[in-house]
């Protein structure tokens, strides 16, 4: 009884240990985001970081695990928005300054593909809520 208490105490400060290093990520994330390439980049961060807390943190599922798939999709939208970038940088450079208008036009747009990808891919990988299982019927 006292070892299967001991393994618990452990499971859960591992848990607690995985989400502080996990928001830390998520956290150094935003702040890299903002100083290496744009603060548009940071809002999208923001956005997303908001609308995967509130849409997803309901479902079924250990803490850590959710906020090691926000992690990852921080990771991911640093990635898209630093590519974003550049193709701005060499689109203005290459075309003119009418490339900010066509860039202020489809970043939002572009931003939105990752954003609802890598969403409902984390949804896929988190288990259902009970009210939202089957019920089997005999018959």
């Amino acid at each position: 009884m006292k070892a299967k208490n001991l393994t618990t105490q452990t499971k859960s400060l591992v848990n607690l240990l995985a989400s502080g290093l996990l928001l830390e990520i998520i956290a150094l994330c935003l702040i890299s985001s903002y100083l290496l390439i744009d603060s548009e980049s940071m809002i999208s961060l923001l956005v997303f970081d908001f609308l995967f807390l509130t849409l997803n943190f309901y479902l079924n599922g250990k803490t850590a695990v959710k906020l090691g798939l926000l992690a990852l999709g921080n990771f991911v939208g640093i990635l898209c928005n630093l590519v974003f970038f550049s193709f701005h940088t060499v689109g203005v450079a290459f075309f003119g300054g009418w490339f900010n208008v066509f860039y202020a036009i489809s970043y939002p747009v572009l931003n939105m593909l990752w954003v609802v990808s890598f969403w409902s891919l984390s949804l896929a990988a988190l288990p259902k809520p009970q009210c939202a299982k089957p019920v089997e019927t005999s018959g």
